[in-house]
């Protein structure tokens, strides 16, 4: 495997060097650093957030008192973990599926319910690049519920710069 910081000074290049385009060089570069580890068929996840806890208590000579914590407290967990290569601020993984290759692109210190901190980068058999599409969510509430469940889906956005 190539050294992590290559790939991910790659990546960077990749995802904001512009706006439109990408270099099929870099695009290359990467699929051809990441190592093939097996791809989960199905990736689940679940991510959340929920106010600080508090704790109640008594204390001799003042009695009855509660402390609170107003900081939220946030948990994730992916059950493809083990598939992700980590390089700088990214998490990347191999994919291949039905004659394609892809690279998934997730930004690590994001917050897992933002729009647009995951990249997937479409490649042919042989290794040339197609499309870089990007991450949005869709959301719903279950019912009257705290509850979001989010599907993450992808829609175009960047294509090979021709030379």
């Amino acid at each position: 495997m190539a050294d992590r910081f290559v790939i991910a000074a790659t990546v960077d290049r990749l995802i904001y060097d512009s706006e439109t385009t990408f270099h099929p060089d870099d695009a290359r570069v990467l699929l051809d650093a990441l190592p093939r580890k097996p791809s989960p068929w199905i990736q689940l996840g679940i991510a959340g957030k929920f106010s600080g806890g508090s704790t109640k208590g008594f204390a001799a000579g003042v009695g009855d008192v509660s402390i609170k914590d107003d900081k939220e407290r946030q948990f994730q967990y992916n059950s493809s973990e083990d598939a992700y290569t980590r390089a700088g601020q990214w998490k990347l993984m191999w994919i291949g599926k039905r004659g394609r290759q892809y690279v998934e692109i997730e930004q690590v210190m994001a917050d897992a319910t933002d729009d647009g901190r995951g990249a997937l980068i479409c490649y042919e058999a042989d290794g040339t690049p197609i499309r870089m599409d990007i991450r949005f969510n869709r959301s719903f509430r279950l019912f009257w519920s705290p509850v979001v469940v989010m599907f993450p889906g992808w829609k175009p956005w960047k294509t090979p710069e021709s030379r």
